[in-house]
């Protein structure tokens, strides 16, 4: 009868991690860095209209007054930037 082989025996079935080795090759360009803040800008803005007019149209659809829906949905947004202002001055 055969022996069960235990953890650790036997022929490895993934090679060693190795460290990752050191980047090399030319910098990036300094416009990649502009480009992407630009995206996360812009991600960033399309995300608040979300929140602002997905409050408006849920305010709208419980209560029937959609500006309760863009003053929660402002004050939301104003409170996301206050706390991300916050954060990076510490």
């Amino acid at each position: 009868m055969a022996r069960r082989s235990r953890p650790g025996e036997g022929p490895r079935r993934t090679p060693p991690r190795t460290p990752p080795q050191p980047r090399t090759g030319p910098p990036p360009p300094p416009s990649s860095r502009r480009n992407q803040r630009m995206v996360a800008a812009l991600l960033t803005v399309l995300l608040f209209g979300l929140i602002v007019f997905g409050a408006a149209a849920a305010a709208e659809a419980v209560d029937g007054e959609r500006w309760w829906g863009y003053l929660i949905g402002g004050l939301f947004c104003v409170i996301m930037v206050a706390a991300a202002l916050r954060g990076r001055q510490r």
